[in-house]
């Protein structure tokens, strides 16, 4: 089978990333490189001989037959790479978020487009959240009735220099940097949400939030709740934290670990604490590159092109983390509970 053609605009840490492993699958081989700033560019020029390398990502949509494009760049390029991708009729993927706000998603979803897409909410394909979401869809412990929740990482203590933290660039603070993570997951998790009422507070940068609170009331649960903060000590690594309360139990889950308490013996759960970690619930990869998930959502990708199926998260379901995300922006500016448009 004839490997797909990929295409990667912007080589920064994620853009490495995704570039390593897309050239390491069966399925795919990465042939071409945009990257804007010219030191960067004539690094990879020269060691990766087999690669050919572009400044200009339009130049390299122009020459290059490509199946897939990768956007790794900063969100406020995000909206016009995708379009113009869309226009080549390539497959694409992108990080997260798929744009900066609501505005821009809902422009990218009005262009004409057939191609599958696939935006890089990662902890869709960690296995912890996975077996949450196994045992929330066959309802082994009944239904859902609330949750809380917390995202938290230890990564700013100073004010931030550079795009991140000027909101004109980056749409917001810690809200859409790690809280889009929480709610897209929440969407995955329990469905639909309907109502958010929010409120931040700036500690140590002047122009973007540096903690959220958000209550939520969801189709299917009545209330939920999301602590974040990219200022909170003893968090190396983001963690992003669901205590979920069922009918006949709990469940606790995180990146690293999932432990439920069940009432009763059903299914694979023993009655009383059962415990799973990620390493023991984690398929094997051919390659991993900062976390198996990466992996898996790439190879997600092949898979659904190779096979003409849905993938997890396309633009369309990722529009939707934007306008939520957007709700409670409003929410925090107004000071009301908001009801959500998607």
């Amino acid at each position: 089978m004839q490997k797909l053609k990929v295409g990667t605009i912007g080589i920064g840490k994620m853009g490495l990333l995704h570039t390593g492993i897309f050239n390491n699958l069966d399925g795919s081989t990465v042939t071409a490189i945009a990257e804007k700033k010219k030191l960067i560019a004539l690094g990879l020029k020269k060691y990766l001989t087999s690669i050919n390398v572009y400044q200009d990502f339009q130049e390299m949509l122009d020459k290059e037959d490509l199946d897939v494009v990768v956007i790794t760049t900063p969100v406020f390029l995000h909206k016009e790479m995708i379009e113009t991708a869309m226009k080549k009729n390539v497959h694409i993927f992108v990080e997260k978020p798929l744009a900066k706000n609501q505005v821009e998603t809902k422009a990218i979803l009005q262009q004409p487009y057939s191609k599958k897409s696939l935006v890089g909410y990662c902890r869709r394909f960690m296995e912890t959240y996975n077996l949450a979401k196994k045992i929330i869809d066959n309802a082994l412990l009944g239904q859902v009735n609330f949750f809380h929740s917390y995202l938290f990482v230890s990564q700013v203590f100073t004010q931030g220099q550079g795009w991140m933290y000027d909101p004109r660039m980056s749409g917001g603070g810690v809200l859409i940097d790690l809280g889009s993570h929480a709610i897209d997951l929440f969407h995955y998790l329990f469905g639909d949400i309907e109502a958010v009422k929010g409120t931040s507070k700036c500690i140590f940068n002047t122009d973007v939030e540096d903690y959220v609170s958000v209550d939520l009331n969801l189709k299917n649960i009545p209330f939920g709740s999301l602590q974040l903060s990219w200022s909170e000590r003893n968090h190396r690594l983001p963690e992003c934290k669901i205590d979920i309360h069922c009918d006949y139990g709990t469940i606790t889950v995180t990146e690293k670990y999932l432990t439920i308490y069940s009432e009763k013996e059903v299914d694979f759960l023993s009655k009383g604490w059962n415990t799973y970690y990620k390493q023991n619930l984690t398929k094997n990869v051919p390659i991993d590159l900062g976390g198996s998930e990466y992996t898996l959502e790439d190879q997600h990708l092949v898979q659904c092109i190779t096979d003409g199926l849905d993938t997890r998260c396309d633009f369309r379901e990722a529009a939707k983390t934007n306008i939520v995300v957007d709700t409670i922006y409003s929410s925090i500016e107004n000071g009301k509970k908001i009801n959500i448009i998607y």
